[in-house]
């Protein structure tokens, strides 16, 4: 018997997209398939890419507004003609060449540019694959999202079907909503005590400004004498391990650049301290870890961070002092606050996204 082949087309533009794949080839490969990861600009294009992608980190580390002026244009697009423009060009004939080579018998997006990219292929006669697309952030969703001619659109939650529907005038049986695909490895922790000031476990990813990272760091480990930190610190790391060496030395505070352990870390923890990426935002969802939002990159995560909040899994602080307070009151009456806070995340129930959105291929394209 052959196996079924699922190609998955995602760019490395954060983190959201690429862990939105991963997830989704996970489960299909569980289920029989086939699967390859595609960053097809990456392949088609490496210096270009390479610098849209450096621009991207700069102006989620140092610069928000220009990401604003940025998310603006871009929505305001027509990505139906860039497909068509000489840098995409290229894009698109390789996108072209690995399907000659590959053949699958399932696309999934979850970056909308390919989807046009399909649109075109089709348009030429060139494709004739099924292919869907699977939105990464939750109620702010731009509009390139929305105007490919994907057959389906999948979205995290109910208010963005709703807000795709009502905005872009979207036909109501081309949105589904199936979460947000996370890999299997996050988890609930069963045996996680509850929180107190002696055994209080954080998870902390330096997003802030350099200071703002250090306050932060200094008044948690001040505040909370039994708190254990670690810290996703990036290009960030070296400085921060610096600058804190005692409580390094002494086993309180954890200083990584990156890590391939995010769900064991995740899982070991009482809160996630952070920006409101998706991907994250819907890890935490999956381990059960109230997450404490203190950066928002402007344009998509401000969805992400409102969901949170109507859920009541997670608050959203404006300073070191009011983090402090927060996780202050959060830990009081026996932690009530934090026991709050993750009695709503298991209420969501936003795990097993991936079946939930192969269920709604399987019956839109019977593959």
């Amino acid at each position: 018997m052959v196996n079924k082949k699922l190609m998955l087309l995602s760019v490395g533009y954060g983190k959201g997209h690429h862990s939105a794949a991963g997830a989704l080839a996970e489960y299909y490969r569980l289920c029989g398939w086939e699967t390859q990861i595609f960053d097809v600009c990456e392949l088609a294009q490496p210096v270009w890419f390479g610098i849209t992608q450096r621009f991207y980190d700069c102006c989620v580390r140092f610069l928000p507004w220009l990401w604003r002026v940025t998310y603006d244009l871009t929505d305001t697009a027509d990505w139906r003609e860039l497909v068509k423009s000489p840098p995409l060009k290229r894009v698109v004939n390789c996108l072209k060449q690995l399907l000659d080579t590959y053949q699958p018998d399932l696309i999934i997006c979850t970056y909308p540019l390919f989807a046009y990219m399909l649109d075109e292929l089709r348009a030429q006669s060139s494709v004739c694959f099924p292919y869907a697309v699977v939105v990464t952030d939750a109620r702010e969703i731009s509009r390139p999202w929305a105007r490919s001619e994907a057959k389906l659109v999948i979205v995290p939650d109910a208010d963005s079907r709703r807000m795709l529907i009502d905005r872009y005038a979207l036909e109501e049986n081309r949105v589904e909503v199936g979460g947000f695909p996370v890999y299997c490895r996050f988890r609930a922790d069963a045996g996680r005590p509850d929180p107190s000031c002696s055994n209080l476990r954080i998870l902390y990813g330096a997003y802030r400004h350099v200071k703002g990272v250090e306050n932060d760091i200094r008044s948690l480990l001040s505040a909370f004498p039994g708190l254990r930190l670690t810290v996703l610190a990036g290009h960030k790391a070296n400085a921060l391990r610096r600058r804190f060496r005692g409580y390094v030395e002494t086993g309180r505070l954890l200083i990584l650049r990156e890590t391939d352990k995010m769900a064991d870390y995740m899982r070991q923890s009482h809160f996630y301290i952070g920006k409101a990426g998706a991907a994250t935002m819907f890890e935490c969802y999956a381990s059960h870890v109230p997450a404490i939002v203190n950066f928002t990159l402007p344009g998509q995560e401000q969805g992400n961070l409102e969901l949170l909040l109507e859920e009541g899994c997670g608050v959203h602080v404006e300073s070191t002092q009011h983090l402090i307070a927060t996780l202050e009151r959060l830990l009081a009456d026996d932690a009530r606050g934090w026991n709050e806070l993750c009695t709503a995340m298991k209420r969501a129930d936003r795990t097993d996204a991936s079946r939930r959105i192969a269920d709604i291929i399987e019956k839109e394209f019977r593959v």
